[in-house]
């Protein structure tokens, strides 16, 4: 009894395991150009160059960033409300298809205000350290506003404007898992980078996507719960 259930463990591993790789390797399938620059950026020698390749990155992330993560939350979502049995290309394309100009959108007006939080961060924070600690802040919560956008397109019917609106107040009115959803993909992005770095090609994206959909889909639970 006690080898069958190690083996069932095992297998249910090995399951998630083979998940997990398949979604991030779509997700960095389709972004290919990033990836491409990403590395360029890695070894660039001039400023020239690493101006070229940023400003490119900055162009192209609506267009190829934005759907192609949107349709991995959209894959994430179907296993945390159970349904793991998915046809995983299938379900990735069908995400990529359907919000593919919703996710277009999303991206042309958040990237623009990234990349001026960055140029401010860079610039301010030359003049005062303390501020630093206040563009961390703001960044943080930039970057969990992007993961309810991503995570709204993909689990609720809502106009454009209602769930940009619906993502800032989610952002703000629940600090704990905007919080979780910072630690955690905090945690996630140190592991890859500085401990693990081959993570970054089998699983990072998909795990943090999982992450931060799971705690927005027990925010979204708890909300419907507080109305009944």
């Amino acid at each position: 009894m006690e080898t069958s259930g190690l083996v069932r463990g095992i297998y249910g591993f090995s399951v998630w395991l083979i998940r997990f790789i398949g979604t991030n390797a779509l997700w960095l399938l389709f972004n290919i150009p990033l990836v491409y620059l990403a590395l360029n950026i890695l070894a660039v020698q001039t400023t020239d160059q690493l101006i070229i390749n940023l400003i490119t990155v900055v162009i192209l992330a609506p267009f190829i960033f934005f759907p192609a993560t949107t349709a991995m939350f959209g894959v994430v979502r179907q296993w945390i409300i159970g349904n793991t049995e998915i046809a995983l290309i299938r379900s990735y394309w069908k995400y990529y298809k359907e919000n593919y100009i919703r996710s277009l959108l999303g991206g042309l007006i958040i990237v623009p205000l990234l990349v001026i939080l960055v140029v401010d961060y860079f610039y301010f924070t030359k003049a005062s350290s303390p501020l630093t600690y206040i563009f961390l802040f703001i960044g943080m919560f930039a970057f969990v506003f992007i993961m309810h956008f991503f995570s709204n397109t993909v689990h609720l019917d809502l106009k454009f404007y209602t769930s940009f609106k619906n993502s800032f107040l989610l952002s703000i009115g629940n600090p704990v898992y905007t919080i979780g959803i910072s630690v955690c993909s905090a945690v996630i992005f140190y592991i890859s980078f500085q401990v693990y770095s081959v993570l970054i090609f089998l699983g990072t994206g998909a795990l943090i996507a999982f992450c931060s959909f799971f705690l927005y889909y027990k925010s979204q639970t708890k909300l419907m719960d507080q109305k009944l």
